[in-house]
């Protein structure tokens, strides 16, 4: 092939690469826009499950009595601060528990921590603190709820309206009665401890219909 032959040859190339190149290349076509997936409310009412090492708890939380303490509770339990506490205080009366402080090897600070926030008194005169009920504990020093809650024993009819009662036991009394009654270290200041540690594994919340909500509903329809 000749010389001529050749660079007529080179110069098609070119032009057709070029002409390739000034072809418009299409835009992909936009993506669909994605909906926000939605919320859903929990439906019933919420319930929190503590596992202990002597069994099983189960409290149905009280917002229409005490919103700001079931809300506080709620969080502080999602957040996993009640994991390795102890109730560090038993006697016929109550147990008493979910201090941070509890969970390191000192009797003697039990009782003394705190989660860092506080609430204000949620009391109601009307409502009656009955065996099984559940509220947190006042430091004496604020005079403030933070985190540390107690449950009953029996009734306390000289507690009515005194605490942020939260919740209701509904399974498990036999776990706190077992916890109430297990040996305790001697000494004044710590008479009502108990020797071996009473932990909390972990508290979960989940929400669950109650009968008279179901029987309700279909009332309604």
């Amino acid at each position: 092939m000749g010389a001529k032959a050749c660079t007529y040859t080179a110069m098609m190339v070119v032009c057709l690469n070029l002409f390739a190149c000034s072809e418009t290349t299409p835009l992909p076509e936009p993506a669909e826009s994605v909906a926000e997936p939605e919320i859903l409310e929990p439906e019933g009412d919420p319930v929190a499950i503590i596992e202990t090492t002597k069994g099983v708890i189960v409290i149905k939380l009280l917002p229409e009595l005490a919103p700001k303490s079931v809300e506080q509770f709620i969080q502080l339990a999602g957040a996993g601060f009640y994991m390795r506490t102890t109730f560090h205080f038993v006697s016929r009366n109550m147990i008493w528990g979910g201090d941070p402080y509890s969970k390191d090897n000192d009797p003697a600070n039990d009782g003394s921590g705190n989660s860092g926030q506080w609430l204000e008194p949620e009391l109601d005169d009307s409502h009656r603190v009955e065996r099984g009920s559940v509220g947190f504990y006042y430091d004496a020093k604020s005079p403030s709820a933070s985190c540390q809650f107690f449950i009953t024993l029996r009734r306390q009819s000289n507690w009515d309206g005194k605490y942020n009662i939260f919740g209701d036991v509904i399974e498990g009394m036999d776990v706190v009665d077992a916890i109430s009654t297990v040996p305790t270290m001697d000494g004044r200041d710590l008479a009502n401890m108990p020797t071996a540690k009473q932990l909390i594994r972990r508290i979960n919340i989940e929400y669950r219909k109650f009968e008279d909500e179901v029987e309700t509903e279909t009332a309604a329809d």
